[in-house]
This record gives C-alpha cells, sequence and structure tokens, in this order.
C-alpha cells in the first residue's frame, strides 16, 4: 500500500531530460507562420553563463559576422530571459538565421564554447547513417563553427556537400559502442 497515491490525482507530467550534458543553446523551428521565434538555454549553458530565470543576455558578432558569442548582460541591456531561461525576440531570430544561413525548418543547437574573454556559439550538426541491413541510425554530431575558412577540412566537406559532390563519412566505433 506504500506505492499508491492516496486522495489525489498522480502526475501526468513526464520529467524532462537533457539532450547534451554540456553548454547549448537551441534556435526553435518555425512550426508555422507566426510562430515565437525561441531561444532555450539547457542546464549547462545555464551554468557556464552564470543564468538564472529573469537576468539577461546579450549576443555580440565579430566584424565580418563569422563569430556569434554571447555573455550574460548587466543591468538593462539584451535580452531578459523567462523564469526557464529562454526568450523570443524576431529580430535577432531572424539575424542569426540568415548570417549564418540556417534553416528554420528545424531546431538550430549551438554549443557554447569558452574562448579567451569571451564565449562563441558553433552549430552542432547531425548526420544520420541509414543502414537498411542492419535495421539501425547511427547518428553523429559534428560541430560547425560559424567561419568559412577554405583551408579548414569541415569547410571543404561542407563546400563539397552543397555542390553536389559525394562525400565519405565514416563513423567513428566509439559511437557504435556509445549504444
Amino acid at each position: 500500500m506504500e506505492n499508491f497515491t492516496w486522495d489525489a490525482v498522480p502526475s501526468q507530467r513526464q520529467r524532462k531530460t537533457e539532450k547534451y550534458n554540456y553548454p547549448v543553446v537551441t534556435m526553435a523551428a518555425l512550426s508555422k507562420p507566426g510562430a515565437g521565434r525561441k531561444f532555450t538555454f539547457n542546464k549547462s549553458a545555464q551554468e557556464l553563463l552564470n543564468i538564472q530565470g529573469e537576468d539577461r543576455v546579450s549576443f555580440g558578432f565579430n566584424a565580418d559576422r563569422t563569430i556569434v558569442a554571447i555573455r550574460k548582460s548587466e543591468e538593462d541591456t539584451g535580452f531578459k530571459l523567462t523564469k526557464t531561461c529562454t526568450f523570443s525576440d524576431k529580430k535577432m531570430f531572424e539575424f542569426i538565421s540568415k548570417t549564418l544561413g540556417l534553416s528554420n525548418d528545424t531546431e538550430n543547437e549551438f554549443k557554447i564554447s569558452e574562448n579567451t574573454g569571451f564565449y562563441s556559439l558553433e552549430l552542432l550538426d547531425v548526420r544520420a547513417d541509414i543502414r537498411p541491413e542492419l535495421g539501425t541510425i547511427d547518428t553523429e554530431y559534428t560541430m560547425n563553427s560559424t567561419h568559412k575558412d577554405e583551408d579548414c577540412e569541415d569547410c571543404k566537406e561542407e563546400n563539397a556537400e552543397m555542390k553536389g559532390e559525394e562525400i565519405e563519412l565514416t563513423v567513428s566505433e566509439d559511437v557504435n559502442n556509445q549504444w
């Protein structure tokens, strides 16, 4: 009789589980016209930036707009967070989307990385390797910084993909062993 809930309706709410164990800010997908342009900070991001509900954050951009930086704001500057550490801002959402060439049909997730004196956002890119013969889908997460460097190997791969060239991706054994 100890495992029963008496005189109350049991909670039907599922506990939210964190998708990542490192700092990530997510730009929500636009599911319908007029949907809110929402940014969400996971628990690790809140700890790294030392933010809590109703604090403020601000974004910064370098001169050629290849680096997006983020910080906790002081006083009345930046964007005010909700109690659950989210905020919506159409102008910032669309500026980041256009500047980085992002699709708004899917969630865009950014790892927050510590640099010398500031925190930068690095786009997390999810690639799935579908193997019907094994009945599995292997997923590989890669980070693409917002820069476009001609000599960078990741940028060469990304440019080749955009041109329609085939690229052979290999899934590391570590990824397979995690599951």
